[in-house]
């Protein structure tokens, strides 16, 4: 019985150090890198300060200050600078296209065509041809060509296009108080109950809701630019002020010939609205009541 133990013993010995042997053979599966992503490690997404943009139309100087982007002194859209900088420093590694400067030209990729992104002032992508949601790009001073895929990196040569052009947002439920002045008439309405009120009057809740949804979610189709010809009367046609989530704020409407001019009284921005836009507001003093 012990000889017997003893063999089976052996033969277990004998296959573990067999199997031991074969494992050290064989071979090891290596974890492959990505000369990419080793490259746009020198920046954090997560923390970057600054965005230049160049090409031959012009530059885009992003600065972020006081945990805001800005573009020449004015509110960048933030989720549009963050966007770009997620598209551009990836986690997965992108398709290598070509390692050589044969094929540049034709991925619009020379210093001529491209668009120069530079990220903190330590990393400089070039931007070239789009294929359908993907672009090309290399680094700058190096000769390899990537293609992204799943961007949407559009826009790069048009300042006005970087703009935050949100002139008013909140929560319209959150609304307590509407102030509406035309002329020398003056409606104030508050919020009582499910009812707005103007005095003893009852509004009516239809006009009172699309007035609101349309100032909740304010967008401009750009901003004021004084230098153009565009001019607008001195005097605002409607002022609205709009008290909601213990917070106020008051615009001013100035009519164009087929526009508006909106004043925001917090910072004194100016933006240009289309007319249909806010046709809902425009045409409240007249129909809430």
């Amino acid at each position: 019985m012990q000889n017997k133990n003893l063999k089976i013993l052996i033969i277990v010995l004998v296959v573990l150090v067999g199997f031991l042997g074969l494992k050290s053979y064989l071979p090891s599966k290596t974890i492959e890198t990505s000369p990419y992503l080793d490259k746009i490690k020198m920046v954090d997404k997560n923390s970057a300060q600054s965005v230049l943009i160049k090409n031959t139309s012009g530059s885009i100087d992003l600065k972020k200050e006081n945990n805001l982007w800005k573009i020449q002194g004015k509110k960048a859209d933030s989720a549009k600078v963050e966007n770009l900088i997620n598209q551009l420093l990836v986690t997965t590694p992108p398709e290598l296209i070509a390692q050589t400067d044969k094929r540049h030209q034709e991925f619009e990729l020379t210093t001529d065509k491209a668009t120069k992104v530079t990220i903190d002032n330590k990393l400089t992508l070039l931007v070239g041809k789009g294929s359908g949601s993907a672009v090309y790009t290399r680094f700058d001073g190096d000769n390899s060509v990537y293609l992204l895929k799943d961007v949407s990196l559009t826009a790069l040569s048009s300042a006005s296009d970087w703009y935050d052009k949100t002139i008013l947002t909140f929560d319209q439920a959150k609304a307590t108080k509407i102030t509406l002045r035309e002329g020398n008439i003056i409606t104030i309405l508050t919020k009582q109950g499910d009812k707005w009120m103007s005095g003893d009057k009852e509004a009516k809740k239809d006009r009172v809701d699309a007035a609101l949804s349309q100032a909740s979610g304010l967008t401009a189709q750009s901003l004021f630019d004084a230098t153009k010809a565009t001019t607008y009367p001195k005097v605002a046609s409607l002022v609205l002020t709009i008290e909601y989530d213990g917070k106020s704020e008051t615009l001013e409407f100035y009519k164009g010939s087929s526009d508006y001019l909106i004043k925001r009284s917090s910072d004194s921005e100016q933006f240009v609205v289309s007319e249909y836009s806010i046709s809902s507001l425009i045409s409240a003093p007249k129909e809430i009541l």
